[in-house]
C-alpha cells in the first residue's frame, strides 16, 4: 500500500523546510520532548553483561608477587589464584585448571593448520610457474 503525500505549498508555514522520507517521518507523528513516554529500544550509553564482565577483568588491583606489591588484571589475579589453589591440591581448581589448559591448546592448535592444503594439481601449477618465472640460464636443463 502506497500513501501519497499531500504537496506542501509555499503558503502553508506548518511544513517549513523539512523534507518528509525514509527515516524522516512527519513532525507531528515524532516524539515531542519531556513527554515522560518510554522510549523504545536501549537507552544511549547503557552496556551490556560482556561489556562489564571485561571492564571487570580488565581493572587493575593490588597483588603480592614474589614479596613485591604489584597492580595486576583481575583476570591475571584470578588465575593466579586459581592455579596456586591447583597447586595446594583442591580437588576443583585442579580440575578447572586443567580444562582450561586444555581447551586453550585446543583453541591454538586449531588456529594454526598443521599442513598447507595443496592438492595436486595445485602443486603442478605452482611448478609450472616457478619454471617460467626463473631466469632463462637455469632454465636449460629443463
Amino acid at each position: 500500500m502506497r500513501v501519497r503525500l499531500k504537496e506542501t505549498s509555499e503558503s502553508d508555514p506548518s511544513q517549513g523546510d523539512y523534507e518528509v522520507g525514509r527515516g524522516k517521518p512527519p513532525k507531528h507523528g515524532q516524539f515531542r520532548s519531556g513527554d515522560g513516554r518510554p522510549r523504545p529500544g536501549r537507552p544511549k550509553g547503557s552496556k551490556n553483561l560482556a561489556t562489564y564482565m571485561m571492564e571487570a577483568a580488565r581493572s587493575k588491583v593490588p597483588a603480592n608477587i614474589g614479596g613485591k606489591k604489584r597492580k595486576i588484571s583481575m583476570a591475571q589475579a584470578v588465575t593466579m589464584r586459581l592455579a596456586t589453589k591447583a597447586l595446594n591440591g583442591d580437588n576443583k581448581s585442579i580440575t578447572a585448571f586443567l580444562d582450561w589448559i586444555n581447551k586453550i591448546e585446543t583453541q591454538a592448535e586449531a588456529a594454526r593448520p598443521s599442513e598447507y592444503p595443496f592438492s595436486d594439481a595445485d602443486k603442478t601449477v605452482i611448478r609450472e610457474i616457478y619454471k617460467r618465472l626463473r631466469p632463462y640460464d637455469e632454465r636449460v636443463n629443463d
